[in-house]
């Protein structure tokens, strides 16, 4: 209430205090209670009152299509996302995308929708944006297998990245290693990683297995271990990186040559481990050896050939991907004009593959500081309705604070599907962010094709990280 609408009701008040008449008392009264409700109306914004007639018609078209979405814990029941068995039954692989890689929300909604699907849908196994080599460590804890992890806790930090050391991803584990715990050896998950970022686990795995295989080949593959270390030296020449490029093909080489003979010793799971490993040696080998550019297309044609081989070499028949949201978007013509790694998945399994995103409106999240030196980690704030024309602030002028949105549906009004084919800012932070430039972390592009299925919370909190 304003303070001439205060003064007024005072106004009133008082004069029926001074004539004391039972007529001018209930005109009075009800006069006040009028002007009371106007004040308190006015304090309430229309949230379409800044939007253009076209995009006030739009929000008004998603209110009939979207279904909401009570929360992102995982451990609510699933009744909210019924809405999605249709299209879920039909996949064999899920991408599921966080629109930033530090927001407690999307993080639990990916749990929640894994364990949805392993209880729904018949999913047992979830692949994260992770190292190949310290994720195998990490699912032979979930298993119960000897390994050098005590804890959930530990497995989690274990990863590399702050990225997944963060409670949402202990809570995912743990809930992982109990459930396994309660069944047998066939019904149990399992824990993959698709990333070929680092090389710190897969020697170890290869020496492991080739002592059971090949004892005679561990000096070989020790001195290729040191010659890697000599290649991650920014002072190392061309002609000790061809060495190690030359010997780690070599290597991979044996194993493809003593396929049947080593599988039969060894274990043909374990030697597909080895083997992958191996490869993955090669990817990490290829990414660094040339520009920015070159990295960014490779890492991702990269993560999809090690996604297509947990299909195919380690057979299993449903998998559920955790990466960004640009990692697991249907982009045919992404960075440096190249697909993202679900462009080259979409191209390979058509209809099976199944892209989940999530974005916010308002959102606070862990992140590191572009703008300050060293990019300290920390957390920072974005808030959408500073573009308006982008997609993330129009989401959140729809009547449910949490919502899910089916893209491809066959029922979608002409307005909507006109807007999401249509090129309009998208905000998606990655690993870093520098608040006073926020303009430049949003692309310009269309929701339609690039991904299925929406998830939308309005406002966010930061992921927690494990101390």
């Amino acid at each position: 209430m304003t303070v001439n609408q205060r003064f007024t009701v005072n106004l009133i008040c008082a004069m029926y205090n001074y004539i004391n008449n039972a007529r001018v008392t209930t005109i009075c009264c009800f006069l006040s209670y009028c002007l009371l409700l106007i004040g308190c109306k006015s304090t309430t914004p229309d949230p379409l009152q800044d939007l253009s007639t076209d995009q006030i018609a739009t929000v008004q078209a998603l209110n009939n299509v979207i279904f909401p979405i009570q929360d992102a814990n995982p451990s609510r029941d699933f009744t909210d996302l019924s809405p999605l068995d249709t299209l879920l039954a039909k996949a064999q692989l899920v991408g599921m995308g966080e629109g930033t890689h530090g927001t407690r929300e999307f993080f639990q909604m990916k749990d929640r929708l894994f364990r949805y699907l392993v209880q729904k849908h018949g999913f047992q196994t979830i692949a994260f944006e992770a190292n190949f080599g310290r994720s195998v460590i990490v699912n032979r804890f979930l298993h119960g297998q000897t390994s050098n992890l005590a804890s959930a806790t530990d497995a989690a930090k274990s990863m590399y990245f702050w990225t997944w050391s963060t409670d949402e991803v202990r809570e995912l584990l743990q809930w992982m290693k109990e459930y396994n715990m309660t069944k047998s050896a066939n019904q149990q998950l399992s824990f993959y990683g698709f990333d070929c970022q680092y090389a710190d686990d897969e020697f170890p795995l290869i020496r492991e297995f080739l002592s059971k295989v090949d004892p005679l080949s561990l000096p070989k593959a020790d001195s290729l271990s040191s010659l890697y270390k000599l290649t991650a030296n920014s002072s190392a020449t061309d002609s000790i990186r061809q060495q190690y490029g030359q010997q780690i093909q070599s290597l991979y080489n044996s194993f493809v040559r003593n396929e049947n003979k080593w599988a039969s010793q060894g274990g043909q799971q374990d030697y597909e481990i080895a083997r992958q490993a191996a490869r993955i040696l090669i990817q990490l080998q290829d990414l660094t050896s040339g520009d920015n550019c070159n990295y960014f297309i490779k890492r991702d044609k990269y993560m999809a050939e090690n996604v297509q081989w947990m299909l195919t070499n380690m057979h299993i028949d449903k998998v559920s991907l955790w990466a960004h949201n640009y990692h697991i978007s249907s982009l045919s013509n992404g960075s440096c004009n190249q697909p993202s790694m679900g462009g080259y998945l979409k191209n390979q399994l058509k209809d099976k593959y199944l892209t989940i995103c999530t974005l916010f409106t308002n959102g606070t999240f862990t992140v590191r500081d572009a703008s300050a030196s060293n990019a300290p980690l920390t957390q920072l704030s974005a808030h959408t309705g500073d573009v308006k024309t982008s997609f993330n602030n129009l989401f959140g002028k729809v009547k449910y604070v949490n919502f899910g949105l089916n893209l491809n549906q066959g029922q979608l009004d002409p307005t909507i599907k006109s807007w999401l084919d249509t090129n309009s800012p998208l905000l998606e932070v990655g690993a870093t962010f520098d608040q006073s430039k926020a303009s430049q972390y949003y692309s310009v592009t269309a929701l339609k094709g690039r991904f299925d299925i929406l998830l939308h919370f309005r406002d966010t909190s930061p992921s927690q990280l494990l101390p």
